[in-house]
């Protein structure tokens, strides 16, 4: 068993960041990392090496301690490349804050997201799974549906007596009986998700070729699945493919956009979302996953509720 340790400082990534804020924000890429005693598990994938590591962090822009386990050598800076993509280090956030800072109506939003970033899924496939699951759901219960599903049919790794699991790929995901399936609590969505899956497989090298999609080409291939409508499109597409043009609109998104931009009319998801991709372009993702958390924390969804 080879262990061993390494840390990422501030200074070496743009802007602030905060481990358990990321991993807490409810994003649909995949559950939280598993959380013992205050430390972060899961297990990464190095071509075909997994590795099980643990992250930790004190508090905002403090050192990311990075400690991992592996019965094969771990290339340190493959996995430390691997984590700056899992939570968006590798971008220039500030170029976020400098655009918020200049629209009068975004410019308090920041102060309620220090250290939130996008948390992007390792396997698009897992994504789109855990974003069909998330459909009218709650956050709570779609979490617990994957980790079940991933414990019931993932692969293991047990490391020092205790065992990790990752989510099952499509080839192992097809032969789960839909019964089956649906005792993980997926309800009805256990159709839609075997037959996504089915549509995937039957697709050569198909997230490779959504990856090289611009987004609108992306976006209507992802439509093509069967239960995804354009929200969860645009979850797939944010946090699954790192298009960062995606506005996921649910009805919270909905009420803040409309509330800051339309006076507080109804509008059509549908137009919102095209509303906030000409307004905020390259930057809709992250606006879209601020104005949530701040709308959250600031009051501004209760107020909403009225």
């Amino acid at each position: 068993m080879i262990k061993d340790e390494f840390q990422i400082d501030n200074d070496e990534y743009d802007g602030d960041f905060d481990l358990e804020l990321t991993l807490y924000s409810g994003q649909t890429s995949q559950p939280p990392w598993i959380n013992v005693n205050g430390s972060f598990f899961e297990i990464i994938e190095l071509k075909d090496n997994k590795v099980l590591v643990e992250l930790s962090q004190n508090k905002l822009n403090n050192p990311l301690n990075v400690k991992y386990y592996s019965n094969h050598d771990v290339n340190d800076e493959e996995l430390r490349n691997k984590l700056f993509y899992i939570f968006d280090l590798d971008y220039q956030i500030s170029n976020v804050y400098e655009y918020l800072q200049n629209h009068e109506e975004l410019k308090n939003v920041y102060q309620f997201n220090t250290g939130l970033r996008l948390y992007k899924a390792q396997f698009p496939f897992e994504c789109i799974i855990s974003s069909i699951c998330s459909a009218n759901n709650s956050i709570k219960r779609w979490t617990k549906s994957i980790q079940s599903i991933r414990e019931a049919h993932g692969e293991k790794l047990v490391i020092d007596d205790t065992t990790y699991f990752t989510f099952p790929q499509e080839e192992e995901f097809i032969e789960i009986p839909e019964e089956e399936l649906k005792n993980h609590g997926v309800g009805y969505r256990s159709t839609y998700m075997l037959n996504s899956t089915d549509m995937i497989l039957s697709r050569k090298n198909y997230h490779q070729k959504i990856n090289k999609m611009s987004y609108d080409e992306a976006f209507n291939k992802i439509l093509e699945l069967e239960g995804v409508g354009p929200k969860v499109a645009d979850c797939i597409l944010l946090y699954g493919y790192n298009k960062t043009e995606a506005y996921p609109v649910d009805v919270w998104i909905n009420r803040i956009t409309s509330y800051l931009y339309f006076e507080n009319q109804k509008v059509s998801n549908k137009k919102i979302m095209k509303f906030a991709q000409d307004k905020f372009d390259k930057y809709s993702g992250y606006v879209q996953l601020y104005l949530f958390n701040y709308a959250r924390l600031s009051g501004l969804m209760n107020k909403l509720k009225k």
